[in-house]
């Protein structure tokens, strides 16, 4: 049997997408080797480049800040408390509409990795 446990603390980075994130929770620092868990900054007239993630699902959960969610052909406003699901395959966005950073929680499963995925610009 596999325990739990504290995970290595994570450096924050920029991704392909152009979000800042740090990766609370990864296979390789102890975590599930089923998910990543991470913490996305995107500051105010900023946006992610649309993209999208060949093998994972992705649920993004809204800690902080306004803004707007794009997936596929259709866009979501988005505000603390909110979330929103991200099939596999589906290009995706985000954007900050408001005068304080969008921080957003991305859970991917499979865990992200910057090989699978395809910006779409």
């Amino acid at each position: 049997m596999r325990e739990g446990g504290p995970m290595a603390t994570a450096e924050a980075y920029v991704t392909l997408d152009g979000s800042t994130v740090i990766e609370r929770a990864r296979p390789e620092r102890g975590g599930s080797r089923n998910v990543s868990f991470a913490e996305a900054v995107i500051e105010p007239g900023q946006a992610t480049r649309a993209h999208s993630h060949r093998l994972s699902d992705e649920v993004y959960y809204i800690l902080s800040g306004k803004g707007v969610v794009t997936l596929g052909a259709n866009t979501y406003p988005v505000e603390p408390g909110g979330c929103v699901f991200l099939p596999a395959g589906i290009v995706h966005s985000a954007r900050c509409d408001g005068p304080e950073a969008l921080r957003l929680l991305c859970i991917c499963v499979p865990p992200y990795t910057h090989e699978q995925t395809a910006l779409a610009d």
